[in-house]
């Protein structure tokens, strides 16, 4: 697809040998998109075409093998020259894997472990087959290399830089704390990101509070676990740390919705939220959108329709999606609204559903986490506190998608954070690396 803009800083990329042109810096999944090469991964068990879906690490539909490294989530990698992304888990050309032959014969599935069960030998032949042609990328070529481990101890440190995480990171400067922020992402701001500049503008009162404050921020840094005091995160640059520090807040945001129906998995179905984060880069999936806003979900869905433009055809449903027409690549959806079930033709459908909360690390620090249809939803005492240390703050708290809401909760956090360190005895934070 053509981007809406010209690139300022092309680089040269190849997927499978095929060389295309990216932004130098922008997610390696984006650069592909606009190059209309929506079909990245496989299923690793039927072998089904999978495209980008949510474009923040939480799906598999961009995985590919990059610079020998296999399983790597592109939409969370910056394009730059020269990078090698190969297509895996797939026999023949990335559009015709051969291997879906195994969805075609047996198109309700199959357990490969109970085929011709029983027959000696042949059971052994086939489920050895299963093993060859499941599962995702190869080995690398070449024995990584060790990684540095160290040990660090901070103030207070935010886990997640999206509205939530800045607005609470800004009032925590401004009581006089030393604050870290980390994000997985190639940028920080979250879902602001995702918004066209009328509707992004709503949180400008937070993007300058946090830009003021100077504050570390540091991306491509995932936090992965909470172990008592101890949070472990890791990053390409710096390896993997322990960081022990006075207060965490853990604004992990949330998960894009993703309803049950048939097709929700075929490229070019994606949440809003990732068609969002596309267009921030220039890319439009294509030329015919469908946005289909079920119950509970916004506001991405609409403010990506008034951010687009005259770059593509949009139609907005409200509704719940019945189906996807199409078997590899997206011709229309089926919606039930409340005018009766409809087709609308595209080319592209974004899901604009109630966000799950990202409840995870919540729960391992001792959140109370309680079941909602939208999904677990983590349930912190007054002033934000989940347990010793740790503080969450935002989406993952069912706290809604708007400015004055997050300030608000976030002035909570910050004074109930301020109160708890000053009754203690902190101990002095280690320097940054």
């Amino acid at each position: 697809m053509p981007r809406t803009r010209s690139l300022v800083h092309p680089v040269t990329i190849t997927l499978d040998g095929e060389k295309i042109e990216a932004e130098a810096g922008e997610p390696v999944a984006a650069a592909l998109v606009a190059a209309g090469k929506t079909t990245i991964a496989r299923s690793p068990k039927f072998h089904r075409p999978r495209g980008p879906s949510c474009l923040r690490g939480a799906c598999d539909g961009c995985l590919a093998r990059v610079d020998e490294t296999p399983n790597v989530m592109t939409c969370l990698v910056p394009a730059r020259e020269g990078m090698a992304i190969v297509t895996q888990n797939r026999l023949g050309p990335r559009d015709a894997d051969l291997l879906r032959m195994t969805d075609w014969f047996f198109p309700d599935g199959m357990n490969h472990h109970e085929l011709f069960a029983g027959i000696p030998g042949i059971q052994t032949i086939m489920q050895g087959f299963a093993r060859r042609v499941a599962g995702l990328g190869k080995l690398p070529t070449e024995a990584l290399a060790s990684r540095t481990a160290s040990r660090r101890k901070l103030d207070c440190v935010v886990v997640g830089a999206g509205p939530s995480g800045m607005a609470v990171a800004a009032h925590l400067v401004k009581a006089g704390r030393t604050v870290e922020v980390i994000d997985d992402k190639l940028a920080p701001g979250g879902g602001m990101t995702a918004l066209g500049p009328k509707d992004a503008a709503r949180f400008d009162s937070i993007k300058k509070a946090f830009a003021s404050t100077g504050i570390r921020v540091r991306t491509q840094t995932t936090a992965g676990a909470v172990y008592g005091k101890d949070l472990l995160v890791a990053s390409e640059t710096d390896g993997a740390e322990i960081l022990e520090a006075n207060a965490v807040i853990l604004a992990c945001g949330a998960h894009d919705g993703v309803p049950a129906f048939e097709g929700n998995d075929i490229p070019n179905v994606m949440s809003a939220r990732a068609a969002g984060w596309l267009l921030a880069h220039g890319v439009v999936p294509a030329k015919r959108i469908a946005v289909v806003v079920s119950e509970g979900g916004g506001p991405f869905g609409e403010a990506y329709a008034r951010a687009i433009g005259k770059a593509a055809k949009v139609q907005v449903v409200h509704g719940e999606p019945l189906a996807i027409r199409g078997t590899s690549k997206v011709k229309g959806v089926r919606v039930r609204s409340a005018s009766g079930d409809g087709d609308v033709d595209a080319d592209c459908v974004l899901i604009d559903a109630a966000r799950s909360p990202a409840f995870e690390l919540c729960e391992q620090a001792g959140a109370v986490i309680v079941h909602e249809p939208r999904g677990f939803v983590v349930r912190p005492e007054e002033g934000g506190r989940i347990g010793g240390g740790y503080w969450a703050s935002g989406e993952v708290c069912g706290t809604p998608f708007d400015p004055k809401a997050i300030d608000a909760e976030a002035q909570r956090v910050a004074a109930s954070i301020t109160g708890v360190i000053s009754a203690a005895a902190p101990f002095k934070a280690s320097p940054p690396r």
